[in-house]
């Protein structure tokens, strides 16, 4: 992001992985997958309030339910997009909306993380600006995970200061 293209309806954080799109596409689109360095616990349902085995990718239509490590923070929210090893959505919070795509590029995975208000009309800008700050941690955990089995979330101090708590 740079003053040129920023913008306070949406914003985009990518990085590069030094793995294949279906091992990425596992970190994020499982219950599994985006607990080892997003959510402290998450569950993907399909029909009537029936789960995903922890491995399962949840698809389009599913709905989820996420709690934060050690935190007392829960998010219920829909699958919107499930488009394996490619591109992966869902809301996020009452607000907003997040999509993620993989492309490869060198033998490597970009993804590219992008999120945006549900509705432009509605907004809080303590929200916006607060993710826009914790994706950038998280994103790196995923790398730090992905890449070096290395949990960056810190699990025992209890500090809201901590930029990885």
């Amino acid at each position: 992001m740079t003053e040129k293209n920023f913008s306070k309806e949406e914003f985009s954080h990518s990085i590069m992985l030094n793995l294949p799109a279906d091992k990425v596409f596992g970190y994020i689109a499982t219950g599994s997958g985006i607990a080892k360095w997003f959510i402290g616990n998450a569950n993907y349902y399909y029909g009537e309030k029936s789960i995903r085995l922890g491995n399962e990718t949840a698809v389009k239509g599913d709905s989820f339910l996420w709690k934060w490590l050690n935190k007392d923070l829960e998010l219920k929210g829909i699958v919107t997009d499930s488009v394996k090893n490619k591109k992966f959505g869902f809301t996020f919070g009452p607000l907003f909306h997040v999509t993620i795509d993989l492309s490869q590029e060198h033998n490597r995975t970009k993804l590219l993380l992008t999120q945006k208000y549900q509705d432009p009309s509605v907004k809080n800008e303590f929200s916006y600006i607060n993710c826009c700050v914790c994706w950038v941690f998280f994103l790196t955990n995923l790398k730090s995970v992905a890449e070096n089995g290395f949990d960056l979330r810190e699990t025992e101090a209890d500090n809201e200061m901590l930029v990885n708590r």
